[in-house]
């Protein structure tokens, strides 16, 4: 009998795991594992909204396999010691688990790849969590695409060559039987948590209100936005005061859904009917963002602290925490941004127009470093995702790849107008401003403030716009010629996204 041991971590789900499908194809028996692992839970409150959804999301796994036969060993503690200490137990042929691609996760999973092949454990690593990785896709020169238009083009034209074939039928093999007295349910090792000072839960009322995580909830929602919601895709998706976009972004974070049925659920779907194909296209296209962002973070590990443009690494950032804590509150009297930061902290996620908005507002007109922003996002995002919420930050304060340029800056009041014209999106998250017309609800005038209990705007956006272009002046300055020869490949793409 050959034995496997598979070991989860972003890939929550059964269909189309390449993973198992791998390991399946090799073992008799198999047995399955989670690591809470303490270094990532740490990374944000124990309430937060992407670790709530993770857990529900390992719960519903959990049970699941239960439903197959199978038990989920629940590990608690550092995974390459854990992971040893559980393959010793199992005496397992194999080792399975979806490729990392963030820098914490590549170095874990080489230190438990040594550990476990020096115990002559062989170890299978396939892609998983993107459609295509940083090492397949690569210019003629060799190096990686930092433009995103090549990129998608290089993208599309291998995906087209190569498909993706149909996702495997989810086949476990026969459950193998491993005595551990300290592996168990989530159950138990969340309460060994909390009794080795994990922290405890916080009021319900105080939580953000998260979706329903788990593999079947995630097939749910991809078959409901292919039947409804991608007809009108690629006019919908910029407004967020409709629900216009997919909202799987938690699900793809924690592999409940994979990104490849993603895709041939939109594609499957344009093929059978012609008035899909733009809102399918524009769909997949978001789907290569994500690739892009991931790819970036795996063959440069130094943006995860520093800009990808070293150039505006000199950057004067303001620390005004006043200004940054009416930011986080959605207190700074312009609407669209504090509808946006309000519905970030009730519902653990944010339309994605709103958060270039709310970004750039941090970054260009308070002058506050993109960080800042980039790490509450982390804690309050259920979707938080290293690389796109790094990839996005960094777009918006013109310091990544292919970013916005500098100069383009966005302002707050004209982009509610645009792109929230009745007000609606305003009113939901703000309702001390529901009574006020389309007319005046992204501009308030002192009266309607006052009427209100509304604060006045915390900056002046045409003097603020200023500030920031001498700001990113100044840095490039330090540089000569960097910024100037780096900004042009944006520009056309950027007009586009305004």
């Amino acid at each position: 009998m050959t034995r496997g041991v598979h070991w989860f971590r972003s890939d929550l789900r059964l269909r189309d795991n390449a993973a198992i499908d791998a390991l399946a194809a090799r073992c008799d028996e198999v047995a399955f594992a989670f690591v809470l692992d303490p270094r990532l839970l740490a990374a944000a409150p124990p309430d937060a909204p992407r670790v709530r959804f993770l857990l529900d999301g390992v719960e519903r796994l959990e049970r699941e396999l239960a439903r197959r036969g199978h038990a989920l060993h629940v590990l608690r503690g550092e995974p390459v010691r854990e992971l040893d200490r559980f393959l010793a137990r199992a005496r397992p042929e194999w080792l399975s688990f979806a490729r990392a691609t963030t820098p914490y996760g590549a170095s874990r999973d080489a230190r438990v790849r040594a550990r476990a092949e020096r115990a002559g454990v062989r170890v299978l690593a396939p892609k998983d969590a993107v459609v295509f990785g940083a090492d397949e896709l690569r210019t003629k020169s060799g190096g990686l695409y930092q433009v995103f238009g090549p990129y998608q083009r290089a993208w599309l034209a291998r995906l087209a060559e190569e498909g993706l074939g149909a996702p495997c039928a989810t086949r476990l093999p026969r459950p193998c039987a491993v005595r551990d007295a300290r592996a168990g349910t989530l159950a138990a090792g969340l309460a060994r948590a909390e009794r080795r000072g994990g922290a405890a839960a916080s009021a319900a009322d105080e939580r953000a209100s998260i979706p329903v995580a788990g593999e079947a909830a995630a097939r749910r929602r991809l078959e409901a936005f292919v039947e409804r919601g991608l007809l009108r895709y690629a006019t919908a998706r910029d407004l967020p005061a409709v629900d216009g976009t997919s909202r799987l972004s938690p699900h793809l974070r924690f592999g409940a859904v994979s990104a490849r049925d993603c895709i041939r659920a939109a594609t499957d779907a344009a093929a059978c009917d012609a008035r899909l194909r733009e809102g399918a296209a524009r769909w997949v296209g978001e789907l290569c963002w994500r690739d892009f962002y991931a790819a970036q973070l795996e063959e440069h590990p130094r943006i995860a602290r520093g800009s990808f443009r070293a150039d505006f690494d000199a950057l004067e950032w303001d620390g005004d925490d006043a200004l940054f804590a009416r930011w986080r509150d959605g207190r700074t009297g312009f609407p669209i941004v504090d509808a946006g930061m309000r519905q970030l902290a009730a519902t653990g996620w944010m339309h994605n127009r709103v958060r270039m908005i709310v970004a750039s507002f941090l970054t260009k007109d308070l002058g506050i470093d993109w960080r800042r922003g980039e790490r509450l996002f982390f804690e309050r995002l259920v979707d938080g995702d290293p690389a796109s919420n790094n990839g996005g930050w960094q777009w918006s304060a013109s310091t990544g790849t292919d970013p916005q340029p500098y100069f383009r800056i966005f302002n707050p009041t004209s982009q509610g107008r645009r792109f929230d014209p009745d007000g609606d999106y305003v009113r939901r998250f703000v309702p001390e401003l529901a009574r006020l017309d389309a007319r005046e609800i992204h501009a308030p005038d002192a009266d309607a403030r006052a009427a209100c209990d509304y604060p006045a705007p915390c900056v002046d956006h045409a003097e603020a716009r200023e500030r920031a272009l001498a700001r990113y002046r100044r840095a490039i300055g330090r540089a000569p010629g960097a910024g100037a020869t780096r900004a042009k490949p944006a520009r056309r793409r950027a007009k586009a996204r305004r």
